[in-house]
């Protein structure tokens, strides 16, 4: 199917590579954030596009799902990047000697990050019953991103997200809901 369609073909990247892709918006949408984020892409069976890959042409997606047609082209379903965050850790500088030099500061361990961010309705607390009551965003990003679950011990504290210049405290990182990416809940930083 996917050559059949040759005049549809646009140039794109996939995670840096070149590959070309048959875009569509999502047929099925009823939301703005369907009508206005959710993308169909058909991928040729010699792509090397996967789950949680970056796909660049004129806007940045993140490809959610694939599944394999009965001529073996890739069908996936793509998720339009909205912001850039910035992920923070707070951590502790040591001198060559490991004594502690200053006091723990939040450090950046990722910037530029392409990810969907999603504002928390009343709306998608009922879609999401596992959201938690402080829960303010929830992003989608890919699992090469440096984020840190609050439960994990070598944290001194959670990792923050910088997003349009506020600050943001992680609370859950889910790596399940989407394979290959993770699924962040983001509360109002209190430090």
């Amino acid at each position: 199917m996917f050559k059949d369609f040759a005049h549809r073909h646009s140039p794109c990247t996939v995670n840096g590579e070149s590959d070309i892709v048959i875009l569509s918006r999502d047929s099925k949408a009823s939301t703005i954030i369907g009508k206005e984020y959710m993308y169909n892409g058909l991928f040729s069976p010699k792509s090397s596009v996967k789950q949680g890959d970056v796909v660049r042409n004129d806007d940045t997606f993140l490809v959610q799902t694939l599944r394999l047609t009965t001529e073996k082209d890739k069908y996936c379903s793509l998720i339009k990047t909205n912001a850039l965050i910035e992920v923070q850790r707070f951590k502790q500088a040591y001198d060559e000697n490991d004594n502690p030099v200053g006091d723990a500061e939040f450090t950046s361990v990722a910037a530029d990050v392409v990810c969907f961010a999603q504002y928390v309705t009343a709306q998608l607390r009922q879609q999401e019953p596992g959201l938690l009551p402080s829960t303010v965003f929830v992003l989608q990003l890919q699992t090469t991103v440096d984020v840190k679950d609050p439960q994990d011990s070598s944290l001194l504290a959670p990792d923050r997200i910088v997003m349009g210049g506020k600050t943001y405290q992680v609370d859950v990182v889910d790596r399940i809901k989407y394979p290959n990416l993770l699924y962040v809940q983001l509360s109002e930083d209190r430090r």
